[in-house]
């Protein structure tokens, strides 16, 4: 797990009638990373595009995704494999429904866009129902009507800005909102726009119509039940045709897009007359697999290893829970085949530094019940929620759902640290509880715990004293342990001055640190007095002669750099402090303690003023407790840590395989197709 997957580089070479066959069971062994041929193989070998082939496929693919789009969707139970490409050919050509979908979607199109004119007119009409007469009398030769439906306001405006305008006709009805006609003469048309556009109304023509506005509204209201039903209908044709072939075109859209990726492979494959070579990675312990499978099905087909010209992809195994921990790794950098995986390492170091910042009981449990939120949110899209979009849109352009669910799977697994934390340093949201329950387990059960209810106190001289110094023993332990992974990536990529000179980095950290821990005791380090002294010094001593055979005289300039990176693991108690102090003092503050009553306390207003303090604090201490522990432990690891030992500059390793959920694996039914074996005779 702490070193990627050993790569081979394969070469499979076969007949040319197989190559479909072939790339069939390299799609679904998914195996291999197929790359271009190199440059050796190209001398000998030509490339050949299956031009007619592509070009059908993508058709077929096109075609049949747009008679899915306009079907209504069904639930898929049918599965079905596919022998040949002939075979998916034939099956996609016999989905011959276009002229029918085509003819009930433009009808149900027109159906809907008719219904929207009857539902717009009819609310017109109904509107023009204090017209007591015929509404022909609004369709003129010489005039056009307008209705608007206005504030009492904005209807008095506008009527003094028409008054000078002697040709037009209001007519109103209604108090607030007024129920709004003008009949407009056509030479007067572009003034009335302009003042309609400068008072910013809507105001709508009214369309001819024949009867009174009661009679009206009875056609209309035929007409609708008339389109309809006319539409029900339809869609019941479109809704049988979806039953009879959605299940078939969903299985044929599947195959075709297979078929498009292996196509699409083929441009890496070299030809003779007669053969096909192609190249490609293959992870060591799955050969055995690979050319069992291979020879099984493909029996003119062979493959052998050849010499690694390129450096190999990088295929990172971390156990599955741990898997989304890869993400942190590739945005950072993705490791060499040959280098040490980080994967694990950010996975246990990630959530023990977010919790230690984070340090309480309250604000754990609050950003706990925030990621399991964020994680379901994310299952379950569809789901109703109270966020506003404004901030859905904004979190959106920040990070993708995927990448929010395992950040915050992260935060889960820190978020626990942090509460066991919070309980050692007896904060929960600032307040101190654990005397409660102490007081209660010492009288009752002799338990013996703290009578404050504190395990470390970060405020006071111990506890401060304590946390820092464990910090400090983390960073020593962290940039140890990166030296020590640089030296196990010297030794896989044979590298002898590199490992000494992590050597002498390591022993440079802990003569320092030695030191430093030494004369903090008020103790001496002069070899005379302190043998131990001379131990140390004659370990910084060391190390900066390695460093120097290593890495070149002009490394030891980056010596402040190892003293800095073992000092940074101090933010780890800083952090966490700034966070105890801000939480205590918005309690004290709102709250207050017994010797100083809080805003809370103070009547009424100063009440109000408490609870909002109280409640806006924590929010902005909450805010903080994500942010900073999350952005800093993170930092702690990518910079302090991985830069002892991480080069990067890999490429994924990228097998070619796809999903299937309505088709069966060829493997599948080249196994079921093939003969029983016979049995030996005795």
């Amino acid at each position: 797990m702490l070193k990627p997957a050993r790569m081979e580089k394969i070469a499979v070479v076969g007949l040319r009638e197989e190559r479909q066959k072939v790339v069939s069971i390299l799609y679904d062994l998914g195996a291999i990373q197929i790359e271009p041929l190199s440059k050796s193989s190209q001398v000998y070998l030509r490339s050949e595009l299956e031009a007619d082939d592509a070009r059908g496929v993508s058709q077929e693919l096109l075609r049949i995704r747009s008679l899915k789009a306009a079907l209504p969707p069904t639930v898929v139970e049918e599965k079905r494999g596919f022998g040949s490409f002939a075979e998916v050919m034939r099956t996609s050509k016999s989905i011959d429904i276009d002229d029918e979908v085509s003819r009930l979607k433009q009808s149900q199109d027109q159906l809907s866009l008719r219904l929207d004119e009857l539902k717009n007119r009819t609310e017109l009409v109904t509107n023009l129902s204090f017209i007591n007469g015929d509404l022909s009398i609004l369709d003129l030769e010489s005039a056009t009507s307008f209705f608007g439906l206005l504030p009492v306001k904005s209807y008095q405006q506008l009527l003094s800005s028409l008054a000078p305008m002697q040709g037009v006709m209001p007519y109103s009805s209604g108090t607030d909102p007024v129920r709004l006609v003008v009949v407009v003469p056509k030479a007067d048309l572009e003034k009335f726009g302009a003042i309609v556009q400068k008072a910013d109304l809507r105001l709508q023509p009214i369309p001819p119509m024949t009867g009174r506005p009661a009679d009206v509204l009875v056609a209309l209201g035929e007409e609708k039940r008339l389109k309809e039903a006319e539409l029900v209908e339809t869609n019941a044709q479109l809704r049988a045709l979806s039953e009879k072939d959605y299940g078939i075109m969903s299985v044929v859209e599947e195959q075709l897009s297979i078929e498009a990726k292996k196509l699409e492979v083929l441009n890496n494959f070299g030809f003779t007359d007669n053969t096909f070579v192609l190249e490609g990675w293959v992870p060591s312990r799955r050969l055995p697999e690979f050319k069992e499978i291979l020879t099984s099905h493909a029996s003119s087909s062979t493959f052998f290893t050849i010499e690694q010209d390129t450096k190999p992809p990088t295929l990172m195994e971390t156990p599955k829970r741990l898997k989304f921990f890869e993400s942190f790794i590739r945005f950072y950098q993705v490791p060499l085949s040959n280098e040490v995986d980080p994967t694990i390492i950010f996975a246990f170091a990630f959530p023990l530094f977010f919790g230690m910042m984070l340090g309480d009981v309250g604000y754990a449990v609050a950003i706990l019940l925030i990621s399991i939120w964020i994680i379901r949110r994310v299952n379950h899209p569809d789901r109703k929620t109270v966020i506003p979009l404004p901030l859905r849109s904004f979190a959106s352009k920040i990070l993708k759902p995927a990448q929010f669910r395992k950040l915050a799977m992260a935060m889960i697994l820190g978020c626990i640290v942090g509460i066991v934390m919070g309980f050692l340093v007896n904060a929960y949201f600032g307040f101190q509880l654990n005397q409660y329950l102490f007081t209660y387990l010492n009288a009752n059960l002799h338990a013996g715990l703290p009578s404050d209810g504190t395990f470390l106190d970060p405020l006071s001289t111990r506890g401060l004293k304590t946390l820092l110094l464990y910090s400090g023993y983390i960073g020593l332990f962290m940039v140890s342990f990166g030296l020590v992974l640089g030296m196990l990536n010297g030794y896989w990529m044979q590298e002898r001055k590199h490992i000494v000179a992590k050597l002498g980095w390591l022993f440079e950290a802990w003569g320092i640190a030695l030191i430093g821990l030494t004369m903090l005791h008020h103790g001496t380090i002069v070899p005379t007095s302190n043998p131990l002294g001379g131990v140390y010094i004659g370990m910084a001593v060391a190390g900066l002669v390695l460093i120097a055979y290593g890495e070149g005289p002009q490394s030891l300039v980056e010596l402040p750099t190892i003293v800095s990176h073992m000092i940074s693991y101090t933010r780890l108690l800083g952090i966490l402090l700034a966070s105890f102090v801000l939480a205590f003092v918005i309690d004290k503050e709102a709250v207050g303690t017994s010797a100083a009553p809080g805003l809370m306390l103070g009547g009424i207003g100063f009440a109000i003023g408490g609870v909002v303090l109280l409640v806006a604090g924590h929010i902005f201490n909450l805010v903080l407790g994500i942010l900073e522990p999350g952005i800093q432990g993170a930092r702690l690891i990518y910079v302090e840590h991985f830069s002892k030992y991480l080069h990067g500059g890999g490429r994924l390793f990228t097998p070619f395989k796809g999903s299937r959920t309505h088709t069966t694996s060829e493997l599948e039914l080249m196994d079921k197709n093939a003969p029983d074996p016979v049995p030996a005779r005795g």
